[in-house]
C-alpha cells in the first residue's frame, strides 16, 4: 500500500513513473522515426519497481543497471534531456552518443553504466559494494537485472561474494513476466533453464535474505528497498529481492499497442474498444494507472491534480525531444575520446 509514503513522496513518485512512461513513448516515436541506432528496450510496466527502489537511496548511494536502463536512469533524476540525446547517439548526451541505449550512465549521480550483457553488471555492482565496505562509507550498491541474468555464472559468482563478505548491496530482479508458468528446465523463451523452482532460492542457500515483491504496489517495493537499504548499512549484507510484474504487450521490438497512455482511465476505468484484446493491461497491469487509481482512492490526490501532473511531465519530455533532436552527432575528431586504449 503506498499509505507508507507521505502525500508528497506519493506524488512525487507518480510523477516520476509518468515521466518514464512518457520518456519511453518518445523513444518508441524515436525509434519508428529511424533515430534510435540498433535495438533497444523499453521499461514500460516496470515503473512502480525503478521509482520504488530510487525512493529509498542517499545521493552517495551507486545504482547499476542492464540493457532496459531508461527507467532506472529517469527514476534517479537523470536528465531527460541528455538521457534522450545519449539514446539518440547525440553529441548532447550523458556520454557524447557513445553509450546509447543499452549502456546508458548519468556519473553526477552515482549511475556509473549499464552493461548490455546478460549479467555482466552484478560484478561489478558487488565490486563497487566492496570499495563501499573498504572506505567505510554509509551507502549501498544497487544493481537492477533481470531474471534471465540468474541463468548466469556471473550471478553466481556475485551472490556468492557479496553473501561472503556481507556486503552492502542490493540486488534487485526484475521478473517481467510474472504470468509465464516457470518449471524448472522448461527451456523455452522467458522460462528458466534452472533446476530451482524460485528465483530466490539460489540466494536463499547462501544466507542471503530475499523477498519477493509485487510489482505493482509502489509502497510494497519502496518498503522492501528501504528495509533492505538499512539492513546493508548497518553491516548486516545483501538482500536480493524478485519484483513481479507482468509483461508489457508491446514487444521486444517496441510498439505502442496499448495506444499512448491516457492517465484518465485510471478514474474511468475504461478499455478502449482497439485494445480490447489487452484489457488486463488496462484493468490491473499497468502500474502507472494502478498507482494513480490506489492515490485516489486513499484521497492522495484528485483526478485535477493527476492530470496536472502528466501535463506537466509531457510539456518537459517535449522539450526533451527537442532537444535531443537539434542536438549535434558527435564529432568525427571525438571518436576516439575518452575511450579504453588498445
Amino acid at each position: 500500500m503506498i499509505s507508507v509514503l507521505s502525500k508528497d513522496e506519493c506524488l512525487e513518485a507518480l510523477r516520476k513513473m509518468l515521466m518514464i512512461r512518457r520518456f519511453e513513448e518518445a523513444c518508441i516515436d524515436a525509434a519508428h522515426e529511424n533515430k534510435v541506432p540498433g535495438h533497444f528496450h523499453v521499461y514500460i510496466g516496470q515503473e512502480a519497481t525503478g521509482v520504488g527502489v530510487m525512493s529509498t537511496l542517499d545521493r552517495g548511494d551507486y545504482v547499476h543497471s542492464t540493457h532496459r536502463n531508461h527507467g532506472h536512469l529517469i527514476a534517479r533524476g537523470a536528465d531527460p534531456n541528455k538521457a534522450l540525446a545519449e539514446i539518440l547517439g547525440k553529441a548532447g548526451g550523458y556520454a557524447g552518443g557513445k553509450a546509447g541505449t543499452l549502456h546508458g550512465c548519468a556519473p553526477d549521480l552515482n549511475f556509473p553504466l549499464s552493461s548490455g550483457i546478460v549479467a555482466g553488471i552484478l560484478p561489478i555492482a558487488v565490486g563497487t559494494a566492496y570499495g563501499l565496505r573498504v572506505r567505510k562509507l554509509p551507502n549501498v550498491s544497487v544493481v537492477f537485472f533481470g531474471d534471465g541474468a540468474m541463468e548466469e555464472g556471473a550471478a553466481y559468482e556475485a551472490l556468492n561474494l557479496a553473501a561472503l563478505w556481507k556486503l552492502p548491496i542490493l540486488f534487485v530482479c526484475e521478473n517481467n513476466t510474472a504470468e509465464v508458468d516457470r518449471r524448472p528446465g522448461g527451456g523455452q523463451y522467458h522460462a528458466p533453464n534452472m533446476s530451482i523452482i524460485e528465483l530466490t532460492d539460489l540466494p536463499r542457500i547462501m544466507g542471503i535474505t530475499t523477498q519477493i515483491v509485487d510489482g505493482l504496489d509502489l509502497g510494497a517495493v519502496w518498503t522492501a528497498a528501504r528495509d533492505a537499504r538499512n539492513r546493508a548499512v548497518n553491516g548486516e549484507g545483501p538482500t536480493f529481492f524478485e519484483v513481479r510484474t507482468h509483461t508489457w504487450p508491446g514487444g521486444q521490438w517496441p510498439t505502442l499497442i496499448t495506444g499512448r497512455t491516457d492517465i484518465s482511465h485510471a478514474w474511468t476505468n475504461e478499455v478502449p474498444a482497439q485494445y480490447e484484446k489487452n484489457a488486463n493491461w488496462f484493468k490491473r497491469n499497468d502500474p502507472v494507472l494502478s498507482v494513480a487509481r490506489e492515490m485516489l482512492k486513499l484521497g492522495i490526490a484528485s483526478n485535477a491534480e493527476i492530470e496536472g501532473i502528466d501535463m506537466r511531465v509531457r510539456t518537459e519530455i517535449d522539450s526533451a525531444v527537442k532537444f535531443a533532436n537539434d542536438s549535434p552527432f558527435p564529432s568525427l575528431e571525438s571518436a576516439l575520446e575518452n575511450v579504453w586504449p588498445h
